[in-house]
């Protein structure tokens, strides 16, 4: 009701102030009456908005350590974290396979034994989703004479 009656008000004045000096285009007091009526729809969303901002960041702090509530913390980063540095090691291909494993499971690399290390080593290469050595044993590609390669004898 307030602002209905201070907009009714400020209307006055304006409507005064153009009867006494007539209608200017760019003129900056009637102007400024004009600007200074407040829509009713948008001060109360302005102050519902506020008032709804403080219960809500209340509620949060009020909340914030149940069970429902995400952590803060993200395991997600840490994960990416561990697979890069994992990724960057400068070893052999089965130590950074080793590596990777164990950060994807959250497990500390310089935490495992030797013996867990070669036994972790072993099931790596059970799988077939990683690269696998090939044995180039035997399969040389040097030739002899001619263009022909060498053979073995039996």
């Amino acid at each position: 009701m307030r602002i209905s009656d201070m907009n009714a008000v400020l209307q006055a004045v304006r409507q005064m102030v153009l009867m006494q000096q007539g209608e200017t285009e760019n003129d900056l007091y009637l102007r400024t009456l004009e600007l200074a009526q407040i829509q009713e729809d948008e001060y109360l969303c302005h102050v519902i908005s506020d008032d709804m901002k403080l219960i809500l960041r209340d509620i949060r702090e009020a909340h914030q350590n149940d069970a429902t509530t995400a952590d803060s913390h993200s395991p997600a980063l840490d994960v990416q974290k561990s697979l890069q540095e994992a990724t960057n090691y400068k070893g052999s291909n089965a130590e950074k396979q080793a590596r990777i494993f164990l950060a994807t499971f959250g497990i500390d690399y310089d935490a495992i034994t030797m013996e867990q290390f070669v036994n972790l080593i072993e099931v790596l290469k059970l799988s077939k989703h990683l690269k696998a050595s090939i044995n180039q044993r035997g399969k040389t590609n040097m030739t002899h004479g001619n263009g022909k390669r060498k053979r073995k004898r039996k």
